[in-house]
């Protein structure tokens, strides 16, 4: 078996797309899922748009309460060309059958898109350098009501947590990622360069904090058995 490649720089120059996983993992399994990674690893090498991936990395344990089973934390990184490779290994029929006997045994897993590769995306988008602040709030800006969206769209499906989680999280992903990140990198493009006068600046800032906070008072008002 090859070992895993490295995440690096492609030297394209292009941003590639990375998705963080936690795994949670029984303390009687760490083993098994240690091997179950070693075949995920060598399975993935030879999948379009796989560049490489980083971990597991051993993060922490949540300690059991009485009758329950302490469960390990391992962290790991992996990264495509773009997000349909990506989508199409998660959904892989290879993938699945490896994993469908580890959820068995009470493996599960949460994932969220690196925020480093919202950041590419927007800077493919924005031609002048912008702040890390400023990105982070645009993302913020699209990123929030997305996921509460989804949230409320995914909540009376039949399945699992891990399952409902995985789904939104791709979903999330594609809605921001395709349509949403560039729309409002193309928005406040000239507030996230710092071009205009100061009182544009200041008013596109205000209205990204008021949209925010008008979508949280809008959640909130919402019934509690949407989520």
């Amino acid at each position: 078996m090859r070992p895993p490649m490295p995440i690096a720089a492609d030297p394209r120059g292009a941003p590639g797309f990375d998705y963080r996983l936690l795994h949670r993992v029984p303390a009687t399994a760490v083993p098994q899922f240690l091997a179950l990674e070693k075949r995920l690893q060598a399975a993935v090498q030879d999948f379009p748009g796989y560049r490489g991936e980083s971990g597991p990395r051993y993060v922490g344990r949540i300690r059991g309460q009485a009758g329950q089973r302490t469960v390990h934390l391992y962290e790991s990184i992996l990264r495509f060309d773009g997000l349909q490779g990506f989508l199409q290994w998660m959904d892989s029929p290879i993938r699945r059958a490896m994993l469908q006997p580890a959820e068995q045994q009470g493996y599960g897993f949460e994932g969220s898109a690196d925020w480093e590769g919202y950041s590419r995306w927007l800077a493919l988008s924005v031609p002048g350098p912008v702040p890390l602040w400023k990105t982070n709030l645009l993302v913020l800006l699209v990123l929030y009501p997305t996921v509460m969206g989804l949230t409320m769209a995914l909540h009376g499906l039949p399945w699992d947590f891990p399952a409902k989680l995985l789904l939104g999280n791709v979903c999330s992903v594609a809605i921001t990622g395709w349509l949403l990140v560039p729309w409002a990198s193309r928005l406040y493009g000239p507030w996230a360069e710092g071009r205009g006068p100061r009182w544009q600046r200041a008013l596109a800032l205000a209205s990204i904090v008021g949209v925010l906070v008008a979508l949280l008072q809008l959640f909130r008002s919402l019934p509690s058995t949407l989520w």
